[in-house]
């Protein structure tokens, strides 16, 4: 590894020497392109809105610049074991996979350098892996299922893998091995049952669950896989609105619902899903059974979650005492217990349009 390092190195110094590089970023292990950064940026700014910043040079002067920025904040990231790193990191590859002059092979190179002096403070970083099979897929992706195969087989198959697992079992179902994608994700789901994760975590794996569920239905056969595939698809936008309910920051909860309302987010325009309705012969009630499903996540939900009539209601300039004012600050901590609850409302809804109704697993 070393050695090719060393030959990468010297070709791409030789290269920018001759000027065939031009403005191309030079892949830089440790210091960018050049010795002072071209754009400055506060250490400790919000990652997001540095990424806002890479998008807009890129924009305005194209991938080289861009690369070059996010080079110089991802090795910032790295000596502070800041886990923004992973962000800046996602967003720098497909920014590199751009450059004419980088070969995928130099481009894992970088990446594998990244992932190697990561540190283990912190399981996030594992994420560079998902970062790692995500770049290999662009290209073939055999190779990305067999390295995220092995890594799995070193970290083991626990809640801080489980991201890893749906992406594998995804990378299945996309090269036709439903088999493979189902075992995975039977045997991940049971790693959320501890009640041990922060809530907005739990839910998000949950709602990838249902989604990477519904993938698998919608790659098989058969009347009930289309069923199964219209109730994980409604579990997943449920679990969309419970990510959004927190009674501290209520409007949220309402824009996304705008949202699902205006049509800008949801299912009119999802073709699959109207495919597999009209496949099960729902054409004529597909409006009445999404209403009753609206229904349920937009004014029963927020109840069933533990948020207040007034909780939801509330608009600022409420009168709110201290104490209701403590208790919503604390929802946010509440461990998220109403996955079955949840699953068993919306079976109960689509038992009313299909045949086929239950949640069993996948």
């Amino acid at each position: 590894m070393i050695s090719f390092l060393k030959k990468l190195f010297n070709r791409i110094s030789s290269t920018k020497k001759s000027g065939a590089l031009g403005n191309e970023p030079r892949l830089a292990f440790s210091k960018s392109l050049t010795d002072e950064p071209v754009h400055k940026f506060q250490a400790d700014a919000d990652v997001h809105k540095l990424m806002i910043k890479a998008t807009r040079i890129r924009k305005e002067e194209g991938y080289p610049r861009a690369i070059q920025f996010l080079q110089d904040l991802a090795e910032h990231y790295l000596k502070e074991q800041n886990t923004a790193m992973v962000a800046c990191i996602n967003k720098l590859i497909p920014y590199m996979k751009r450059s004419e002059n980088l070969k995928n092979e130099e481009i894992i190179a970088y990446l594998k350098d990244y992932i190697d002096r990561a540190p283990d403070t912190d399981p996030y970083f594992l994420n560079l892996h998902i970062t790692m099979a995500d770049l290999m897929k662009s290209f073939d992706y055999k190779k990305a299922i067999r390295y995220l195969t092995q890594f799995l087989n070193e970290k083991g198959s626990d809640i801080n893998t489980y991201n890893h697992q749906i992406f594998l079992a995804e990378l299945y179902l996309e090269t036709d091995q439903p088999n493979e994608a189902k075992h995975i994700l039977q045997s991940a789901r049971e790693l959320l049952q501890d009640g041990k994760l922060e809530r907005i975590n739990h839910i998000k794996k949950e709602r990838k669950w249902h989604r990477t569920c519904a993938k698998l239905n919608l790659s098989l056969p058969g009347e009930i896989c289309k069923s199964k595939f219209i109730y994980h698809r409604f579990m997943e936008f449920s679990l969309d609105m419970a990510r959004s309910l927190d009674p501290m920051q209520i409007g949220q909860f309402q824009e996304r619902k705008d949202l699902y309302y205006k049509q800008e987010r949801g299912f009119s325009k999802d073709e699959k899903y109207l495919k597999a309705i009209s496949d099960l012969g729902l054409d004529e009630t597909k409006d009445s059974l999404l209403r009753d499903i609206y229904g349920f996540c937009f004014e029963e939900m927020p109840a069933v979650l533990g948020v207040s009539r007034k909780q939801f209601n509330y608009k600022p300039g409420d009168d709110e005492s201290l104490e209701e004012l403590q208790v919503k600050k604390r929802f946010y901590k509440k461990p998220f217990t109403e996955i079955n609850t949840l699953e068993e409302r919306v079976n109960k809804i689509i038992k009313n349009y299909l045949k086929w109704g239950g949640n069993e697993n996948c």
